[in-house]
């Protein structure tokens, strides 16, 4: 079983110390990957199942201290079956007062409470929830929903047959007198009659909520739980025994029928990214490999994936070659080729041949892993709409349950009505004052907006940057990796000598194979595609600002700049006028020199991405107007500008730079920042949304930005917005309609037009209509693309 030990060494701060330790670790048999952090001093072990006393012994052994770091604090999830509204998540706070807990998050939706907390603080706070009789029970990965609650079908049925047989009884006493000598011969009093089925009744379906709401009540909290057991209380002491019962019992039926409303959304979010499989072929030895299940594979393991299975983790292709379907991660329907050393993700589709992936990260850490948590926990950076929502649920139901209390004393008191009637009118109102419209509505539809959002290749960190989007007037675009490809390509050669040019290719790439560098990279390529051959290489070396020298079948040739060449005096008129020409076109150069001169010059330019200009014009169709910045040239700028057609280009930029030009286009509207590498990462923060290329995009990148491009398409930020659009839309008719229904029958109530069964129905199906609105966002994505096709046809 895979598992990782983190190592504290005192004397760990440089490589000096941490070579011979890495060494010395990875030699012990099961140990799979040894990490370094100096800035720490921890030496983290991924191993299956290593003794911890034989890693320390082997440090030790190195004349180094060591320890096994064990952590104080950890982040918990609970599942919380009865987390259903704001009253639950105020009982949670209150709950954790007094108490060391970090970063506590109530998720209504999910029904999940997450902490950062050591165990003794965990389980006080667990005792602390018992009280406010709220169960919890850890769940040991983020990416694990709670158990739904199974539909009470036997017991809600006979509880409402009997609530049925008290309003009958009631109904026969009222309207058949001549019945009422033979009822009374079993010698029970009248009242007593109906009171008995109902209190069977409200004991059967109830009892859970009223004990929930007079603790409650005790503690200040009006919740929905509390106003239910307030209008039973009421209706009781006035003698509405049958109306009191049903009203118990279809509460609770319609609470059963939220939840498995509520369940549906969350399998239907879940499962567009549930996908992995939950077992993997891991190598155990040499050409050896056997079926684990996934939660045990940590980094560094070996997995072999057949063609038509499932990548079970993220990782890196080690051996083979092969196509993937990344649609559930990108939204693209095209397969994507990928060979030795790319990225692969959990969940994509192997297609055509079978290779074999180096574990990067473990399930609960994996790409699919932090978008379903990113989705289910959206709630941590909350849209405007869900504040205004949260607030108001804050105030509604104390204002409200105040006018009940008013409309039950001021006319009997001051205008001499009667009593009954107006008390009965007050419990009406109570029973329609609930809240969960509102406050279910607004999570259900975000959520199901930002699973939509994950099949359009957008990885959304929260509501907040999903409505926020809709307000974008300006969106800076980098210009390597973002609007280009990231990899030059050579695009011209300049001959310098009338012949032997397919021996100058071929020097040229079989120097370039020894090297790394973007602009040799480009060559290496250009060699494979031309089927020119290659020599092996001695005596190859760097030259730092220069560029690279070695030995090709015995003759000593370098690639290099025209600095290189000017200082060594081998830059002549024709050789200047090559690199100026490839300057002025905004190009990149390089020379091949050998003992005669130069050779060859080559000519290297970023190719422009397939979908940029496409993208681009999606921009301007949502009202985005675009802006260039980029630390290249201004030739290379303007160039791009042409082919592109941007007229707002900045060039020559420093990551500060990009700062500053940032906090200036925010003064023209709210703006967005579009980059993929370390130096765009000030800018990312810094915009009102960050947008990172989520392919080739840094990790610094992707965690300064507030949304990923995962399939790093520009227009995809035009499905972003009208995504936005559309989410707020909803979220105005769900408020709205929730809102108008309630004060309706409210209206209703106070002139006696309403009853108590007429607000449980209006309350509760209310509840599932915004649920079932907001739920249809879900389907949206078929729509999205249209909208894509017909902005530009």
């Amino acid at each position: 079983m895979m598992t990782t030990t983190h190592l504290l060494i005192d004397e760990l701060c440089c490589p000096s110390e941490g070579e011979p330790t890495a060494r010395a670790l990875r030699a012990i048999e099961g140990v799979t990957d040894v990490t370094m952090n100096y800035a720490l001093r921890r030496v983290t072990v991924a191993h299956n199942a290593v003794d911890e006393t034989r890693l320390i012994d082997t440090v030790r052994s190195l004349g180094f201290s060591a320890r096994v770091e064990v952590p104080t604090a950890k982040r918990h999830t609970l599942s919380v079956p009865a987390l259903c509204c704001e009253g639950e998540v105020a009982d949670c706070e209150r709950a954790a007062k007094g108490l060391s807990l970090e970063n506590m998050v109530c998720n209504p939706l999910t029904r999940t409470v997450m902490v950062t907390a050591d165990e003794a603080t965990l389980a006080s706070f667990l005792r602390n929830l018992k009280r406010f009789n709220l169960e919890a029970t850890p769940i040991n990965d983020v990416t694990t929903a709670p158990d739904p609650k199974p539909f009470p079908f036997v017991r809600c049925g006979v509880a409402l047959g009997i609530a049925f047989l008290s309003e009958v009884l009631d109904l026969i006493l009222e309207y058949r007198t001549d019945w009422l000598p033979t009822l009374l011969q079993s010698g029970v009093p009248a009242h007593l009659m109906v009171m008995i089925p109902a209190v069977i009744a409200l004991a059967m379906a109830g009892l859970t909520t009223m004990v929930g709401g007079l603790r409650a009540l005790l503690h200040g909290n009006l919740n929905m739980n509390a106003l239910m057991s307030v209008a039973v209380i009421g209706g009781f002491a006035i003698g509405a025994y049958p109306e009191a019962a049903m009203v118990l019992v279809l509460f609770e039926i319609s609470e059963a029928i939220e939840d498995l409303s509520l369940e549906r959304a969350r399998k239907s979010i879940r499962a567009l990214m549930n996908t992995t499989p939950e077992t993997a072929l891991v190598q155990t030895a040499p050409g050896s490999f056997e079926a684990m299940p996934v939660a045990a594979i940590g980094p560094g393991a070996l997995v072999r994936v057949a063609p038509g299975e499932r990548v079970p983790l993220d990782g890196r292709i080690r051996q083979g070659s092969t196509g993937l379907d990344q649609s559930m991660v990108t939204g693209e329907g095209l397969p994507a080729d990928k060979t030795v050393g790319d990225t692969v993700w959990a969940g994509t589709v192997n297609l055509t041949a079978t290779i074999d992936i180096v574990v990067t990260a473990a399930a609960s850490e994996s790409l699919t892993a932090r978008i379903i948590h990113a989705v289910e926990n959206a709630q941590q950076s909350k849209s405007p709409v869900q504040r205004f929502v949260d607030r108001f649920a804050r105030v509604y139901t104390p204002m409200v349950f105040a006018v009940a209390l008013g409309v039950a004393l001021i006319p009997p008191v001051f205008l001499g009505a009667e009593w009954l009637d107006w008390i009965y009118k007050a419990l009406v109102m109570l029973v329609i004052a609930c809240p969960c419209a509102l406050v279910i509505s607004t999570p259900v539809t975000v959520v199901s907006a930002l699973a939509t959002a994950t099949r359009c290749g957008l990885l959304i960190k929260g509501g907040l940057y999903l409505e926020e989007a809709r307000h974008l007037k300006v969106v800076a675009l980098d210009k390597t990796g973002t609007l280009t490809r990231g990899e030059p390509e050579v695009v011209g050669v300049v001959w310098l000598t009338k012949d032997a040019r397919e021996e100058s290719d071929q020097l040229a790439a079989s120097l370039a194979g020894m090297n790394q560098h973007p602009l040799s990279q480009a060559l290496t390529r250009r060699a494979r595609h031309q089927n020119i051959p290659t020599s092996n290489v001695t005596g190859f070396k760097a030259l730092p600002g220069a560029g690279v020298e070695g030995r090709v079948q015995g003759a000593l040739v370098r690639l290099v700049n025209l600095r290189w060449l000017e200082e060594a005096g081998l830059a002549t008129d024709a050789v200047r006028e090559a690199f100026a020409s490839y300057a002025k076109a905004g190009c990149s150069a390089t020379a091949l020199v050998d003992l005669f001169g130069v050779r060859v010059v080559y000519g290297f330019a970023d190719q422009l991405k397939s979908d940029a200009l496409e993208g681009l014009k999606q921009l301007e169709s949502v009202g985005l107007t675009p802006w260039l910045l980029t630390g290249d040239n201004e030739a290379a700028a303007a160039t791009l500008g042409r082919e592109t057609g941007l007229k707002h280009i900045e060039a020559n930029l420093l990551p500060e730079d990009k700062l500053r030009w940032i906090e200036r286009l925010q003064e023209m509207g709210p703006t967005a920042m579009v980059g993929d590498g370390i130096n765009d990462a000030p800018a990312l923060a810094r915009a009102d949304i960050g947008i990172a290329m989520g392919v080739k995009g840094t990790d610094s990148a992707m965690e300064a930005a507030h949304v990923a491009l995962m399939d790093d398409k520009i227009s995809s930020i035009a499905t972003l917005v009208r995504l936005s659009r559309l989410t707020h839309r909803v979220l105005l008719q769900n408020i709205t309609f929730a809102l108008a229904v309630k004060f309706g029958f409210m209206l209703l109530a106070v002139s006696g037009l309403a009853t108590m069964w007429m607000a449980v129905f209006a309350d509760t199906g209310t509840c599932l209509i915004v649920v079932a609105n907001g739920m249809r966002l879900l389907n949206k994505k078929a729509y999205l693309d249209r909208l894509a096709k017909n902005a530009t046809a």
